[in-house]
């Protein structure tokens, strides 16, 4: 009688060590909720395992060799030497100019808004006329008791576009925004 109780609780056990271990294998009689918006929703579960590669540990050797792959977009690139790297990187982005805006001392968001629009119109503007390769800019915020109030603009462009057309390009692009914030600033 003691060997049907142990033989019938061994096997209860191994029975839920099963049902453990394959859980997609287990059924739920649960009805759907259909007005639940993740109830159409499948649950997956991937059991591939990165253990499951071939290891360099493996005593057998690959026939052929493989060829690199590229580098994911997310993955840094450096060069050992930065003179021969120059034309396989592209050019360096270097500060060209550099100007301080004023939007007075009660600066609100609106007017930051504005402030954006007008550094795209003298984006789109100084780009437009002058093609520079690399033309980027850079806005921080300077005031000192509001820091909506002082607004500073960093020109940015390739190296080569900077010794071309640097000077020309970022007038353009400043006088541009200067216009649009004296407009800003006589709206008010």
């Amino acid at each position: 009688m003691k060997r049907i109780y142990v033989i019938a609780i061994c096997a209860g056990v191994l029975a839920g060590c099963a049902a453990l271990q394959t859980p997609s294998a287990r059924r739920t009689d649960a009805a759907t909720d259909f007005f639940n918006p993740n109830a159409n929703q499948a649950y997956y579960e991937f059991s591939a395992s990165p253990l499951d590669k071939p290891s360099v540990l493996d005593e057998t050797a690959p026939a052929e060799e493989t060829a690199p792959q590229p580098a994911g977009s997310d993955e840094d690139f450096t060069a050992e030497n930065v003179a021969g790297a120059y034309g396989t990187y592209g050019d360096v982005v270097v500060t060209v100019a550099t100007h301080k805006f004023k939007l007075g001392e009660n600066a609100t968001r609106k007017e930051i808004q504005q402030f954006q629009q007008a550094l795209e119109a003298g984006y789109t503007a100084a780009r437009g006329q002058y093609h520079p390769v690399g033309f980027t800019y850079a806005m921080s915020s300077v005031g000192i008791v509001n820091p909506l109030s002082d607004i500073e603009v960093t020109c940015k462009m390739s190296e080569r576009s900077a010794n071309q057309v640097g000077q020309a390009t970022c007038r353009s692009f400043f006088n541009v925004i200067a216009r649009r914030v004296a407009q800003i600033s006589g709206g008010r």
